[in-house]
């Protein structure tokens, strides 16, 4: 693990606003630009999807706006917040069933693809505006995914693989448990080596329809803990990150147990493609869209974890000396070998990242 202590939001995207604040901050600074998972998994790719997005209560973002992936063509990334349903669209037909024996069904829905992608070629071939070629993008890398599910030809090696228990409600109490099976589901795409690159999107920002007051962290709350204030609405992430009280630094506490759980999960598995656990080689990468409680742009609480293949350094904090959250990026893109000469906005490295 290591922290990064005085890096700045500010000219990387950084706003007192948050829409403004995702439109750039993700983005190396480039306000609706391609956001930075989006652009290092097209590099790092995977055997089905370049990357997946995943969520636990995103979808009661206010508006899209208040979502912070984009994706190449420019569109707000709508993260699926349904673990089951990443489970059945990504892992379910790759990690089951015999792959030699391929049933009538599938030759005849792989031969529909085949003829869609024919046609989608001779599209292509006519004169289209911009809006039209993003669509058709769109399609295209749709049905890419879908070939190669169909082609049945991955090796996803011989893992433990479970659909989760649980997916989509209503309830806010049931957001720990969605987030621990989104966490599940990274693991075991990335052990199936279905992507090498996701994101997980905690809730939309300047979200107010959870509360964080879980059984998990009630002995760390205080007053709020227990009836009556456990369901007051100062329970709610982004009410309390306002008043950046005790009760802020428990709920941050409780995020910080949810990364735990996927380094765990990350830990428990091994990486077929490079050896050692799926732990010692990802990087996590723990941010926000704003500074802190007050939409600081200076200083925010950013920190990396995992092994990284030993690519950077872990242990104690590293100071970044103002540098801003494009550089750390541009950073993370040359630990993993992508050589890229620069990231949106970012003029060098952080001083002490990389080994």
């Amino acid at each position: 693990m290591l922290p990064i202590k005085n890096l700045t939001l500010a000219g990387h995207g950084g706003s007192t606003g948050h829409p403004e604040a995702c439109r750039g901050v993700f983005s190396g600074g480039m306000d609706g630009a391609t956001s930075f998972d989006v652009s290092i998994g097209e590099n790092l790719g995977g055997q089905l999807t370049n990357n997946m997005h995943v969520g636990c209560f995103s979808s009661k973002a206010i508006s899209v706006d208040y979502m912070p992936f984009t994706d190449k063509n420019g569109n707000k990334i709508k993260v699926s917040d349904d673990p089951q349903l990443i489970y059945d669209n990504l892992l379910a037909d790759v990690v089951t069933g015999d792959p030699n024996d391929v049933p009538p069904e599938t030759l005849r829905r792989r031969r529909v693809l085949e003829s869609l992608q024919e046609n989608l070629d001779l599209l292509q071939a006519n004169s289209l505006n911009v809006k039209q070629q993003g669509k058709l993008m769109q399609h295209e890398e749709a049905l890419n995914y879908y070939q190669n599910l169909l082609n049945n030809s991955l090796n996803v090696g011989t893992g433990t693989y479970s659909r989760p228990t649980i997916g989509m409600t209503d309830n806010d109490e049931d957001a720990e448990l969605i987030a621990q099976a989104q966490m599940r589901n990274i693991a075991m795409a990335f052990e199936a080596n279905i992507t090498r690159t996701a994101t997980f999107q905690f809730m939309g920002a300047q979200d107010e329809s959870v509360r964080i007051n879980f059984e998990s962290i009630r002995d760390r709350m205080g007053d709020f803990g227990f009836d009556p204030k456990l369901y007051w609405n100062e329970t709610r992430s982004h009410v309390s990150s306002h008043n950046e009280s005790d009760l802020f630094n428990t709920q941050t506490f409780w995020y910080n147990l949810m990364i735990a759980y996927l380094m765990d999960e990350l830990a428990a598995r091994p990486d077929n493609a490079y050896g050692g656990t799926l732990l010692d080689n990802t990087l996590i990468l723990v941010m926000s869209e704003v500074g802190g409680g007050n939409h600081q742009m200076d200083n925010p609480g950013t920190y990396v974890a995992g092994g990284a293949g030993a690519a950077i350094r872990t242990g104690n904090a590293i100071d970044a000396g103002g540098a801003g959250m494009s550089n750390l990026y541009w950073d993370i893109s040359n630990a993993f070998g992508l050589g890229w000469g620069n990231y949106g906005n970012s003029f060098g490295g952080i001083n002490g990242f990389q080994v």
